[in-house]
């Protein structure tokens, strides 16, 4: 069975286009648009229906030539496949291939001109290769699910500890290795990891998280889960629409997802950052400023951005049992999060006397090891309400 491409060749050499179009239509029923420079070529990506699977790209053109293209591609999260068609040097086209890999964009081969078809069949197959690794997960360094593991969702309960009643369900990142072992963050955000994976990498576990909560949804449990969000991923091309398409997907409604914000790697941009989150809480999302009290762009952040919720960082609530500075910060904290409208969850709390300090405060959602770390989805519900390590081994 012949795989039906959408191909687009962006060249201003119109008898290399006109012989690149009569080699693609001799492969197979393939659809072919062409463009005879970047700027052009951009905006045929865009009003492309099928999109654009492989690009057959020029280096040497006008207006936009084609190291800009690329980094439109890595800027807009383009998961096809790029073919470099050019009469550069051979150092040149390595050069523009090492910069396609850097922005996120899988350069799966070179096209020397004059265009050969034997040559031409031989880099459709990489490109066959590198589209089927596309719709692979993201992993540890950028590997298959086959030769690394799989990518799963585990979840930190969110407790009222007055009466055990579950609030809700932070989703952790996890890779289930092949031997079946279940490994944390470190192994799963590998350095092998690059800034482009993040997007990819944010929507699967989305989309594996939000499949879990229509399932308890489905079964009468309906809690809002929360979702880890790198800033970087914000720039990505149609993130917020992705977002969307996935609460529909799944039959859920906005209001039922948080996303959880740090400030670690925030992106240079902090106007974008403002405007990709506003966005974000127009959609209906709930947004949460996560690790709070530990970097000095939280106060920033908070004053500029329309967060629904703040996540005081265990560093704090587990300092302010004993420390005086910490205990004014946490209260103060509390106190402003209030005036804001904002709900409080005080994360990382491990012992009775932190749990006792977070109910005398008034705070009503708690995440810790206190009550669970993160576990299975199929353990989210127990048949009880949940209760503190020291009362489960007690009572």
């Amino acid at each position: 069975m012949v795989t039906t491409h959408h191909f687009l060749i962006v060249d201003d050499d119109p008898i290399f286009t006109a012989v690149a179009e009569s080699v693609i239509r001799s492969t197979g029923p393939h659809h072919t648009s062409v463009a005879s420079d970047g700027q052009d070529g951009l905006k045929r990506l865009s009003e492309a229906n099928p999109p654009v699977d492989v690009v057959l790209l020029d280096l040497n053109m006008p207006k936009l030539d084609g190291l800009a293209y690329l980094r439109e591609l890595g800027d807009r999260g383009y998961r096809g496949a790029v073919i470099i068609s050019s009469g550069e040097s051979k150092s040149i086209i390595e050069a523009a291939r090492q910069l396609g890999r850097m922005l996120g964009v899988e350069i799966c081969g070179t096209l020397e001109k004059p265009l050969r078809r034997e040559t031409f069949l031989a880099e459709l197959e990489n490109c066959e290769a590198c589209l089927r690794k596309a719709s692979e997960p993201v992993l540890a360094s950028g590997m298959s699910a086959a030769m690394q593991g799989q990518i799963v969702p585990y979840f930190q309960p969110q407790i009222a500890p007055r009466d055990g009643h579950l609030v809700g369900l932070e989703a952790l990142v996890r890779l289930r290795t092949a031997d079946g072992r279940v490994l944390g963050p470190p192994a799963v955000f590998h350095p092998g990891i690059r800034d482009a994976d993040l997007p990819r990498l944010t929507l699967s576990i989305a989309d594996l998280a939000m499949a879990e909560a229509a399932r308890w949804r489905a079964s009468g449990h309906e809690r809002r889960i929360s979702i880890n969000l790198d800033a970087r991923t914000l720039d990505a091309a149609n993130f917020q629409a992705n977002l969307l398409a996935l609460v529909e997907k799944h039959g859920l409604e906005p209001q039922s997802v948080v996303f959880e914000l740090t400030e670690t790697a925030l992106p240079k941009s902090l106007t974008g950052l403002i405007e990709q989150l506003t966005r974000i809480r127009m959609c209906g999302f709930g947004l949460s400023l996560d690790d709070y009290g530990t970097g000095t762009a939280n106060y920033a952040l908070l004053r500029l951005c329309p967060f629904s919720e703040l996540k005081i960082d265990k560093s704090v609530v587990q300092s302010a049992v004993a420390d005086r500075v910490s205990h004014l910060f946490f209260k103060t904290s509390i106190s402003m999060a209030a005036d804001l409208g904002m709900e409080v969850v005080a994360e990382g709390v491990e012992t009775p006397e932190q749990l006792q300090m977070v109910v005398d405060a008034g705070i009503s959602t708690v995440q810790g090891f206190i009550y669970t770390p993160a576990i299975p989805a199929e353990l989210a519900f127990p048949k009880s309400c949940w209760r503190p390590e020291s009362m489960r081994q007690t009572g």
